[in-house]
């Protein structure tokens, strides 16, 4: 097993500021779930969304190989340029995108970035 590895197993949230008016929400939210297959491979169902007005969103469910607390996504039939880096320590994840399109890349809705912090609120999955 790898040195000072992150268990990664558990349910993680966007850590941004929003905020709810007339019954919409105003600013990005999303929500990561992980499960741990093996010490080098992961189950991740990612859902980000960029709120009121246009609710564009963007997700993904997919098996990645999990190597020194870091996992990277790629959809080269969506998005050929597309690559999502997610990096874990024991507060959550951080996610930082790159494409080359940021209005259409990696499939999401237009203009949905998947970059923030994500805090783990639980150790635990739902699927």
């Amino acid at each position: 097993m790898q040195k000072n590895y992150i268990e990664p197993t558990g349910i993680y949230k966007l850590n941004n500021a929003i905020k709810k008016k007339d019954g919409e929400i105003y600013g990005y939210f999303g929500q990561i779930q992980v499960k741990k297959l093996n010490s080098e491979q992961i189950v991740m169902k990612f859902e980000v969304n960029k709120g009121a007005p246009s609710y564009n969103s963007g997700s993904f469910f997919d098996t990645l190989i999990y190597k020194n607390n870091k996992a990277v996504y790629r959809d080269i039939e969506v998005d050929t340029t597309c690559k999502i880096t997610f990096k874990f320590d024991r507060k959550g994840i951080t996610v930082l995108e790159e494409t080359a399109n940021y209005n259409w890349g990696c499939g999401f809705g237009h203009g949905v970035v998947a970059d923030g912090f994500y805090k783990k609120t639980s150790n635990k999955v739902q699927f």
